[in-house]
């Protein structure tokens, strides 16, 4: 029998095709084989070396997990409490209170965290991070043009920095809940306005109004940091018809470019001075058609308005359930007037007085503290503890008669002041009203100190500057 003869002829190219084959081959039969071994990775972590007081804990892994395989193995110390929230692959644990600055903490997530597949995190990881001081910032220089947003840590007052560039002017601002950015206003040349946002890490700006014949400002971000709150007065040039009232409307910054609508459709009802709810299920405004203030549920889609002729929406309670806001009693001809402070709880309905009509005092603002259980507030006496100027004290919305002085100064007067997360200290601006020799100081202009809650202390840290903010 005579043998048969193959045709088959492998070129150099056919050799390579088939060690290449033989290669994938081997290494896919390797993983599937080394596969348990390797097991799950953590791809990121968050925060690394320095973080925010507001910053949550963020931990990415290379897979779906097991949730609660990770929840039961997931360890800070020193311990603290929060809560665990998910996106995909990614773990993100918000703290219930703002951590301490000066504070160092170490995260683990231990060995035997699964994945839904089965696989395992072979071996523990650790990070480490320490919680920053807060920066305070401020616009500047409050008498010349233009002014821009300047930031500075508190314990190193003549180390300003400036944030912003603008060669025509921030109008005003807002930080962003997790420190990482501002939304501020910016004034144009054609005096339309419109809000951008500037990183603070990498100092990248981007513009997320779009208000060619119109002014946006006033950005009030949700807790959440993914809605922005604004106030909107179109100019109506091409109708002649004048400026319209100012609105609320809410920006949406999960979707690219951001959308934006009008908070309530009803065009009746004008709305200002927005503020959230800490848990951001709560919005209110001012409504100078109606001459109240309106509370709008998202959750219920109900809207409570409280009556008040103050024209401004008070505070809202870190839980949204109570709402504190000046008053003024009615008004008749000749008669003196003095602003008082009421409290109305949301759920009940129930209306009581920190301050009232007949107490010699005028109230001006309030704000919470983050845990909700103080006031502090700006209060002029009328009676033998007159000053010039408001100073600043401390209530017990439970027992408005239980008052502390915070400042008490009476060459200064006290005005716009906010709470750090930690509630632990007030940063205020002031005015200088009188001279070392008691008279009236008509060169002043505006300070910004902060104000220790615990032990009193005053430190100044910026003078000819206005509207100061925490930075996280």
């Amino acid at each position: 029998m005579t043998a048969l003869r193959s045709n088959i002829h492998f070129t150099p190219f056919d050799r390579t095709v088939w060690i290449v084959i033989a290669l994938v081959t081997g290494l896919i039969i390797g993983t599937v084989t080394l596969g348990d071994r390797i097991g799950v990775t953590i791809e990121r972590v968050s925060p690394l070396g320095e973080a925010r007081s507001t910053s949550g804990i963020g931990v990415t892994f290379s897979e779906s997990m097991n949730r609660e395989s990770v929840s039961e193995r997931f360890t800070i110390t020193p311990q603290i409490s929060g809560e665990f929230t998910w996106s995909g692959s990614t773990l993100t644990f918000l703290p219930d209170h703002a951590l301490p600055p000066g504070e160092s903490y170490t995260v683990e997530i231990g060995r035997g965290a699964q994945s839904e597949s089965g696989r395992e995190l072979l071996a523990a990881v650790q990070f480490a991070f320490t919680v920053r001081t807060p920066r305070v910032a401020y616009l500047f220089p409050a008498d010349d043009v233009p002014q821009n947003i300047w930031a500075v840590n508190p314990a190193n007052p003549d180390q300003a920095a400036q944030l912003t560039f603008s060669p025509t002017g921030i109008y005003d601002y807002a930080v962003s809940p997790d420190g990482s950015q501002i939304a501020f206003s910016e004034r144009s040349t054609d005096g339309t306005s419109n809000i951008k946002l500037i990183d603070l890490d990498t100092g990248a700006l981007s513009q997320v109004t779009n208000c060619p014949d119109a002014s946006c400002t006033t950005p009030v971000w949700r807790p959440d940091g993914q809605v922005i709150a604004y106030e909107r007065v179109e100019f109506n040039s091409s109708l002649e018809v004048g400026r319209s009232p100012t609105r609320v409307w809410l920006l949406d910054l999960t979707v690219t470019p951001p959308s934006t609508r009008p908070l309530f459709e009803e065009s009746q009802l004008l709305s200002y001075n927005a503020q959230w709810s800490a848990d951001g299920n709560r919005i209110a405004v001012f409504d100078s058609s109606s001459v109240a203030i309106l509370v709008y549920d998202f959750t219920t889609g109900e809207i409570t308005a409280v009556p008040s002729r103050s024209g401004t929406s008070g505070a809202l309670s870190p839980d949204g359930t109570r709402l504190i806001f000046p008053d003024v009693p009615p008004i008749e001809e000749g008669q003196n007037v003095s602003q008082y402070l009421r409290l109305v709880d949301l759920v009940s309905q129930e209306l009581s007085y920190i301050s009232t009509p007949d107490d010699p005092v005028e109230d001006d603002q309030a704000r919470w503290s983050p845990n909700g259980e103080w006031l502090a507030i700006t209060r002029r006496y009328t009676d033998d503890r007159y000053t010039r100027g408001y100073q600043l004290y401390l209530v017990d919305p439970d027992s408005p008669t239980d008052v502390q002085p915070l400042t008490g100064d009476p060459s200064y007067a006290d005005g716009v002041y906010y709470w750090d997360a930690t509630g632990t200290q007030i940063v205020i601006q002031r005015l200088r009203l009188l001279d070392e020799n008691g008279q009236p100081d008509n060169l002043a202009r505006p300070e910004i100190w902060t104000l220790d809650v615990a032990s009193g202390a005053l430190t100044q840290i910026a003078v000819n500057a206005y509207l100061p903010r925490w930075v996280p």
